[in-house]
């Protein structure tokens, strides 16, 4: 986005942790720099995403544009995430994460978002957070929806991918003639890599020559913790008989510029998930990456890709936990080539549009234009007061509920004193 974006604007990219960036015509710097503020207070847009807004408060009050990224619906993510953490730790943990993104509702003045889908979803957030107001839109019946949130998914460089090896053959030891199946990113709970493992168990059991190979099974970021369907895929492998043999598991992380040696040297990519709200409204980067090396797809339905791969002729669309439908769709792919060299070329053209020139330009466009947002004050204003007085009963009605009345006058004398 940053390259796109300094195109036509001066861009100053800031992060927790960065490393020096060559042939690029902005700056990346840590938001522990002296300078991040000062910037800050003098940018006439701020695109900011997850908890910037709660780490840096300051930002909420800056003169210029706020667009929030609402890319990642992480309420959504956490609920599946957090399986086995007590409820209340889980009730409290949701409640700060709505409380998050209720801030950034109140205080963005134009949002972004992966899809149309995604857009009504965060349509209805927003109209809970007042934004669908009298201010925005004083004629209702042309009120453009993009004025308030527009459509930025993840993008793919223009360059097509070259392989410099055969990476995945020769990492897991595969013959070169055997059929093999990439999963592309990480093993989280809302994912499904069981039924894709039962598939090939299936199909190995039959005299079938296909593997299933995982590249990255372990986040790159050593603070997101390792979800549990990752022991129980490997544990249904090696109880199949199939690890190592059929189904391989990369331990490591490939490294970001030799991905598509590993997505090339596969016949396609695939992504299974389970049925919950976190599928219905996900946008699944990791397919990004089969488009930009021409792989055709198997994916369950139910998110935008997975729905789209029929229609579109990039792929073979199967059911939730369809242990039937991943056998046939695997075996279409695996015997039938004329069948897939199709599903290569529309991949190759859908893909097209994915590019980040794309992706990007309309944003470019809008920030020719983009001014702060006319309810920003009446939205901010009734937010705060609200908060206000909400959370003093709220801190009230907690301290009665620990220790009753000698409670809350204990607190009232410690705060006097």
């Amino acid at each position: 986005m940053a390259k796109v974006l300094s195109q036509n604007f001066d861009v100053k990219l800031y992060a927790p942790k960065v490393q020096p960036l060559v042939d690029v015509l902005f700056e990346t710097k840590q938001f522990s720099d002296a300078g991040f503020k000062s910037t800050a207070e003098n940018a006439d847009f701020l695109i900011v995403q997850g908890d910037a807004l709660r780490s840096h408060p300051f930002l909420k009050e800056l003169k210029g544009c706020l667009v929030v990224d609402l890319y990642c619906p992480v309420p959504l993510e956490y609920h599946q995430a957090s399986e086995g953490v007590s409820l209340d730790v889980r009730g409290m943990t949701s409640n700060f994460l709505c409380d998050v993104l209720l801030e950034q509702l109140v205080y963005g003045d134009h949002f972004l978002c992966a899809s149309e889908k995604q857009r009504e979803f965060w349509l209805g957030a927003l109209t809970l957070a007042g934004r669908v107001n009298a201010d925005r839109w004083p004629q209702a019946s042309h009120a453009d929806v993009s004025d308030l949130i527009s459509l930025l998914p993840f993008g793919l460089s223009s360059q097509r991918p070259a392989a410099t090896r055969r990476a995945i053959r020769s990492t897991f030891n595969i013959p070169a003639d055997d059929f093999v199946l990439v999963w592309g990113g990480g093993l989280y709970q809302w994912f499904d890599p069981l039924t894709p493992i039962k598939a090939v168990h299936r199909l190995v059991s039959e005299g079938a020559r296909v593997h299933l190979v995982f590249i990255g099974v372990k986040h790159p970021n050593a603070s997101i913790a390792q979800h549990d369907m990752c022991a129980c895929a490997v544990d249904l492998a090696t109880e199949l008989g199939l690890i190592d043999k059929f189904v391989h598991f990369n331990f490591g992380w490939v490294d970001y510029d030799d991905r598509h040696n590993f997505l090339l040297d596969a016949d396609a990519g695939i992504s299974s998930h389970f049925d919950n709200p976190e599928t219905r409204f996900s946008f699944r980067t990791r397919m990004l990456d089969y488009l930009w090396c021409d792989l055709p797809i198997i994916a369950t339905q139910g998110d935008v890709f997975g729905d789209s791969l029929i229609p579109l002729g990039t792929g073979i669309s199967v059911g939730f936990e369809d242990l039937e439908g991943w056998v046939q769709a695997i075996t279409i792919l695996m015997t039938d080539k004329s069948e897939r060299q199709k599903y290569q070329e529309n991949v190759r053209n859908y893909s097209k549009g994915f590019r980040w020139d794309s992706v990007v330009h309309p944003l470019l466009e809008r920030l020719e234009t983009m001014t702060v947002a006319p309810d920003r004050s009446l939205v901010r204003s009734h937010y705060v007061s609200a908060n206000q007085s909400t959370g003093f009963f709220f801190r009230l009605r907690r301290r009665y509920a620990s220790g009753g009345v000698l409670s809350i006058f204990a607190a009232i004398w410690r705060r006097l004193r």
